[in-house]
């Protein structure tokens, strides 16, 4: 998972509020740079004014899901308003604006973007710790050097909370936000902590959870710890793998990972509620099976 700031159009995204849209359109001239090691379910984060103020601040995100090369007349037809703007005439005009040809390239980069969250309030860069030029032209990487932006900026965000009027259009909004700020504090926590494994057991436990766990999403900044949140509790998924020979103290690097696991949460208030664990294993293994039972019942 990775963050990016995208200076946005406040005039396309209040389109976007208003109409309730969840999934959009955002189009970029191919000349622009691209973007690198930005991932499917990767955040977006919209750099723009709003319509009461001309300071840039973030003022929602959405999810990277794809990036299609398109001509003008394929965008519409295939996406119509939710390229920002009630005609494709308003949607060619803007692009007129923004090509220094001032004519329409014959083909756009353009980013489908899913499950996207409009904040109450615009959340400023020095208010996450972080420094943004107001003079931005396209985006900058949020996270690269600092993994705690991204959580930073959500927590901000949820002080004022997600925009009512956005929010009413769906009640999947407040899940989608809560679910990104858990998954991003479980990143900071990453960092933290010692699996202990040999590179042998770090290669099989990659290569198990890879084969086992697909109905979880992996955390950021880890190889082999994955999570799964229902909109109430949260699930971590933990590999284990051992030799013959040092398989009690790998059981007790599991307990302690758990273990860890539920402090660095309470300690960094990352907003689960209920936590369970669940171990994922080569064989058949009700030692470990039982240890995830014990330590992950009961809320964080």
């Amino acid at each position: 998972m990775s963050s990016i700031a995208y200076v946005a159009d406040e005039n396309m995204l209040e389109y976007h509020r208003l109409c309730g849209h969840r999934d959009v359109i955002f189009w970029r001239l191919s000349g622009q740079k691209g973007f690198r090691n930005f991932r499917k379910g990767d955040l977006l984060f919209f750099f723009s004014r709003t319509k009461t103020g001309r300071k840039k601040g973030f003022v929602g995100y959405a999810h990277y899901d794809s990036i299609k090369r398109l001509s003008l007349n394929q965008m519409w037809e295939r996406y119509g308003e939710l390229n920002g703007y009630h005609s494709k005439e308003q949607l060619a005009d803007a692009i007129r604006k923004v090509s220094r040809s001032g004519e329409i390239p014959a083909k756009m980069n353009c980013l489908y973007l899913t499950n996207i969250v409009f904040f109450l309030s615009p959340v400023y860069p020095e208010e996450a710790g972080i420094s943004v030029s107001p003079q931005l032209e396209s985006f900058m990487y949020l996270d690269r050097d600092d993994p705690s932006v991204t959580i930073r900026i959500l927590r901000k965000a949820e002080e004022a909370g997600i925009d009512l009027w956005s929010s009413a259009q769906s009640d999947e909004t407040e899940a989608v936000f809560r679910k990104d700020e858990i998954m991003h504090g479980l990143a900071e926590i990453v960092p933290l902590l010692d699996s202990g494994r040999t590179e042998r057991e770090e290669a099989a436990a990659v290569r198990l959870m890879k084969e086992s766990a697909p109905d979880a999403e992996i955390i950021k900044g880890s190889r082999t710890d994955y999570a799964r949140w229902n909109g109430k509790n949260l699930t971590i998924v933990l590999p284990f793998v051992s030799g013959v020979k040092d398989r009690k103290k790998r059981l007790t690097e599991l307990a302690g990972r758990m273990t860890l696991y539920r402090y660095y949460m309470k300690e960094l208030n990352v907003p689960a509620g209920g936590v369970s664990f669940e171990v994922r294993t080569e064989e058949t293994d009700r030692e470990a099976e039982g240890i995830a039972g014990v330590i992950g019942n009961g809320a964080v």
